[in-house]
């Protein structure tokens, strides 16, 4: 409004100031004119002068409201200035002033940007330079002192009317420090606040989970409950036990459906008795004591066994425990389990009876029954012992079962070793043993004693050993003395001149005398216990030719034979057989008596062959009808088939391990009890022959003609019987394990 004033008063002056030019130049041609004009211009002039009056008084009042809104600009909060195009200052008001220092008139704004920001602030000036509108941005300047603060922009560019063309800039700048710092805080604070309700959330989802699993938890319970109910009915309902549930004064409140089965009486129907008017009266202190200590404890009581009486009158035994359930909410009450153990106590009547019967048995008979026990950890016990015990050694079973390392101290010394041995093997291998020692009694009486025990495990790990000990002192005499007799026997035979050997039944030489040793140049300890030693083959034959007619009953006397000695020098000897038996009367081998008749000589090596031969033809072939002694000496394949050919089919417990019989033609051979086991014998024709009990080990009967053939008894493990022509063979109790059969 007083701008607008202030422009008309000048407006109307300038024009008074027209109208005086105009008077001054009119001119005046007479004095009416001069006198007009001059009124004229007194009238301008006084116009002019108001005009001046009140522009003069507009001016001042612009001059006072100039310094209010140039106080406004100094004093305002936020800084203000002026720039021309290229960033100079020209106007700047205190607080642009207290920004940028005490002179930032005629500086350059960019001074006052901060260092990283220069580049950016010369790209935003040439921006404002080419007339492009950027109203507002924030900017990092810097105080005097370097320190770095973030301010706002506020930009008017001034243009000039004519092109618009940009000459200055006016800046209203505010320090937003404090404001982006807590901005900054807020954007941290809100950051934090995501993070916690993230955090709030997870927690929730966890509980979400956490309440979903308890209540499936809580459904799988209560399903369980259920059928754990359904159970437990079920199980009372058919259960063979009587549950009872009582009083402190054993009024009964609950009782099973096993009570009709047991005892007869229906569950209704006693419900609300005593329980006490059903025990046999003298079990009823029993009961009492047994119902005090189930009270004054919380744990499963001591089983007790009590008389009940049947509905018929008769008494049952039964077994019962009670459990305190008073303080549980849900029963309130004495729960007792009584089950029915009559069939028991008749058992264990029994038991005792039989126990006292087998006790009076033991005790009358003449020798020591008794029962060893070892324990995981290895210690030994002795169960029972019998009275015999008093008998044999003098001291008494308590005794021996209190102390039963004590009993090895009345072992003979010399047994004792055996004995541990014996008892440790019986132990470990848990078989029936069958040993003979000697005690020492108290009254140091030497005895001889037979022990007789079977070993076995338990189920709980021990080991027992159940025997009996019979004193045989009196056969222990008898069997010492033979066996002084034998030794004095055997004496004589080392120390007779005459050669003495005696061979097994199986070929193993027994005893070797000293003459013997002499004859035949062996060593005596490389000879007994083994097979006879390698001699020429027609000697070993006619020698087990001997030795069979003398297991025949065909004893040999003074019969004449040359034998080729290991020098290779020969000598002429007459032989003579015995059988010889053990006590009990069974074959213990043949005694050989060599006497050598004439004084030893050598032979040509052609005549060598020719009494080989003679021999071999005439005197070596096995006598028939007599039975062979299994592996008694080893003979060539090719020798054998040669005596075959000759005629000789009995060829029974010979060593024909290895041989090599493919394509032979063996018919009504005589291989019983012989060793062919691993031989080559396919395509063999062995029809009719007699494999009784012979070794058959792993043998190749590949294609063989085994018609009619007895293998009774034979060891046909492993051997290949395939395309084996079996028909009419005889295989009854022989052992085809592993063998290879040909499939039809």
């Amino acid at each position: 409004m007083g701008m607008r004033l202030c422009l008309e008063l000048i407006a109307t002056s300038i024009q008074q100031l027209h109208e005086l030019e105009h008077i001054a130049a009119s001119s005046a041609s007479s004095s009416e004119e001069i006198e007009t004009r001059n009124l004229n211009l007194e009238d301008a002039v006084n116009v002019l002068h108001a005009s001046l009056t009140e522009l003069e008084v507009c001016q001042r009042s612009f001059a006072g409201e100039l310094d209010k809104y140039r106080e406004l600009f100094d004093f305002a909060p936020d800084g203000y200035f002026v720039t021309d195009a290229n960033g100079d200052i020209s106007e700047a008001n205190r607080a642009a002033t207290l920004m940028f220092g005490s002179q930032p008139i005629g500086q350059n704004l960019e001074n006052f940007v901060y260092p990283t920001y220069k580049e950016q602030f010369q790209i935003l000036l040439g921006q404002l330079q080419r007339g492009q509108n950027i109203k507002s941005l924030d900017f990092r300047m810097q105080f005097p002192t370097g320190q770095p603060f973030d301010a706002s922009f506020t930009i008017i560019s001034i243009r000039t009317p004519l092109d618009g063309r940009v000459t200055g800039m006016r800046w209203w700048i505010q320090d937003i420090t404090q404001r982006k710092q807590e901005i900054d805080k807020l954007q941290q604070s809100h950051q934090r606040l995501e993070i916690r309700v993230a955090e709030m959330n997870a927690k929730l989802n966890l509980m979400d989970r956490q309440i979903r699993v308890e209540r499936e938890e809580q459904r799988r319970i209560s399903r369980n409950l259920t059928r754990n109910e359904a159970k437990l009915r079920a199980m009372m309902q058919y259960s063979s036990d009587i549950v009872n549930i009582l009083d402190i004064d054993t009024t009964i409140h609950y009782c099973s459906p096993a009570l009709f089965k047991i005892l007869g009486y229906l569950p209704e129907d006693i419900i609300g008795k005593k329980f006490v008017q059903f025990i046999h009266p003298d079990d009823l202190p029993i009961f009492q004591n047994f119902l005090t200590q189930s009270v004054d404890t919380l744990s499963v009581s001591i089983p007790i066994v009590m008389r009940y009486q049947h509905i018929n009158g008769d008494w049952i035994h039964l077994e019962s425990v009670c459990c305190n359930l008073l303080q549980d909410a849900n029963v309130q009450g004495l729960v007792i389990n009584s089950r029915d153990i009559t069939e028991r106590k008749r058992t264990e009547t029994a038991l005792q009876d039989s126990e006292l019967r087998l006790a009076a048995i033991a005790s009358s008979m003449p020798a020591t029954l008794y029962r060893l026990a070892i324990s995981p950890e290895g210690k030994i016990s002795i169960p029972f012992i019998s009275d015999g015990l008093i008998d044999l050694v003098g001291i008494s079973p308590r005794y021996a079962i209190s102390s039963p390392y004590q009993l090895l101290d009345l072992i003979h010394p010399e047994d004792v070793d055996q004995f541990k041995a014996l008892i440790k093997a019986g132990f470990d291998k848990l078989a029936t043993f069958r040993h003979e020692f000697r005690v020492i009694a108290i009254s140091g009486e030497v005895k001889w004693v037979q022990n007789i025990a079977r070993y076995y495990h338990t189920d709980s790990g021990s080991v027992f050993a159940d025997g009996v000990c019979i004193d045989i002192s009196e056969r222990g005499e008898a069997e010492s003395s033979l066996q002084r007799t034998n030794e004095l026997l055997r004496a004589v035979i080392k120390a007779v001149p005459v050669a003495i050997d005696i061979v097994s039944p199986e070929g193993k030489v027994l005893l070797w005398n000293a003459a013997a040793e002499k004859l035949f140049a062996w060593n005596t300890s490389a000879i007994v216990g083994y097979p006879v030693p390698s001699i020429p083959e027609s000697q070993a034959l006619e020698l087990q030719a001997a030795i069979l007619d003398t297991l025949a009953g065909r004893p040999l006397e003074e019969f004449p034979m040359t034998f080729q000695l290991r020098d290779g020098s020969w000598t002429n000897v007459s032989i003579s057989t015995v059988l010889v038996h053990d006590p009990h009367g069974k074959i213990v081998g043949v005694l050989r008596i060599i006497d050598e008749v004439g004084d030893r000589f050598s032979i040509s090596s052609d005549y060598s062959q020719t009494i080989e031969l003679e021999q071999v033809h005439n005197s070596s072939l096995l006598r028939s009808g007599t039975e062979a002694i299994a592996n008694y000496v080893t003979i060539n394949a090719n020798t054998l088939l040669n005596q075959y050919k000759i005629g000789q089919r009995n060829f029974a417990g010979l060593n024909l391990r290895g041989a090599y019989f493919v394509e032979a033609n063996l018919q009504q051979v005589d291989f019983s009890g012989a060793a062919l086991n691993g031989s080559n014998c396919s395509h063999a024709n062995f029809q009719s022959a007699n494999l009784r009990g012979a070794d058959l080990r792993g043998a190749n009967f590949q294609y063989a003609d085994l018609q009619h053939a007895d293998l009774q008894g034979a060891d046909l493990r492993g051997a290949d019987l395939r395309g084996a022509d079996t028909t009419g063979a005889i295989l009854d109790e022989s052992n085809l394990q592993g063998a290879l059969l040909s499939v039809n």
